[in-house]
């Protein structure tokens, strides 16, 4: 009802909802003209676009149409620490610098009677999806979501919450078409297949980028004396998420971010659907991020040099290496890419 209630306000400012979401909206299978065809649907197991609800959790995302332009975005409920950390990383000191992987700020308003902030970001969608074709497309995310991390950490600001579903792909010349929101391996939310490119084959380099920030703080006092209590992070496995004492927060998003690539590289007999075969080579560095001494870990810093000495150090054929999804190899009819990424991560994501 949320989107419901703001949808005229939405539209004021600029930004077109899907029907569905429209105050007098009227199912399109209830309409005379497509009576027939309501008939069939029921029978064909089929729907219509406007019965597609959005599969993000929590409501605090929605798709858009910005009717300056026709270019879709994404609406986003952002608590005020979210946008306060938004902002900071928007400003043009920063956003002109290609280590910056901040996702960029397009716009902002404030939600009447409401204390979150509205805020448009560009069209994205998490950075894993589709599958990691080679070993060069697996390597670029990793050394871009090191870089951008270690960029913030460089200014003593640590994310807090750095896993898959706050790693995000620029997507726009991977699916040169889009893809609706809701069912992303669609187009029009139904059964057209949204076509996709490559990454290692789109013109332009893929970009990946950070959100969420709403678990981000600033440490003046700089990393080494940085400390806190309460992790409230998605990865779950980390030491600090189940201890009370004080923990240093940029040695836990090293440990989260080594947790979320190296479930790539791990088979796990309960739930291997996102393991990769050839991706192995990368394990001993993301086992050195996830060391349960957070002493024992490397800098974010640190790790960037190391990813960027090993790519350095392959040639092309071993980098264009093709990676293989472990599932497919024991069921090869299931698709490999799901249409629901809370199954695809269940055991990094706690909320599913």
């Amino acid at each position: 009802m949320f989107w419901v209630q703001h949808y005229s306000y939405l539209l004021q400012h600029g930004y077109l909802l899907r029907p569905r979401y429209q105050p007098d909206w009227i199912p399109a299978r209830l309409k005379p003209e497509n009576k027939t065809r309501a008939k069939w649907s029921i029978m064909l197991g089929t729907d219509f676009e406007d019965e597609v609800p959005s599969f993000l959790i929590r409501g605090f995302l929605l798709d858009a149409t910005r009717h300056l332009d026709g270019r879709k975005v994404v609406i986003k409920r952002a608590k005020k620490s979210d946008y306060a950390m938004l902002r900071h990383f928007n400003n043009p000191q920063y956003a002109s610098d290609p280590k910056n992987h901040a996702i960029p700020l397009l716009d902002s308003f404030p939600i009447p009677n409401d204390d979150r902030v509205f805020v448009v970001l560009p069209f994205m969608r998490v950075f894993c999806l589709p599958q990691f074709h080679c070993r060069k497309e697996f390597a670029e995310a990793l050394r871009q979501i090191l870089e951008g991390l270690a960029f913030m950490h460089e200014r003593n600001i640590a994310h807090g919450d750095a896993c898959t579903t706050n790693f995000l792909m620029d997507c726009t010349e991977v699916y040169p078409q889009s893809y609706h929101w809701a069912r992303q391996n669609t187009l029009d939310g139904l059964q057209t297949v949204a076509p996709h490119i490559l990454r290692c084959q789109v013109a332009t380099p893929v970009r990946y980028h950070l959100t969420d920030f709403e678990g981000a703080s600033s440490y003046p006092e700089g990393k080494q004396h940085a400390l806190t209590r309460g992790a409230f992070c998605q990865i779950k496995t980390s030491p600090e998420f189940h201890s009370r004492e004080l923990y240093n927060p940029f040695s836990l998003d090293v440990y989260n971010v080594g947790a979320t690539f190296l479930a790539f590289c791990e088979c796990n007999d309960s739930d291997d659907s996102d393991h990769l075969l050839g991706v192995e080579d990368f394990q001993p560095l993301l086992l050195s991020m996830t060391a349960t001494n957070p002493s024992d870990r490397p800098t974010m810093a640190q790790c960037l040099d190391s990813v960027e000495a090993f790519i350095a150090s392959k040639d092309a054929d071993w980098l264009n290496g093709l990676l293989t999804s472990h599932e497919s190899l024991k069921l090869p009819e299931k698709r490999v890419e799901r249409e629901g990424l809370w199954e695809k991560f269940s055991k990094l994501i706690p909320f599913c």
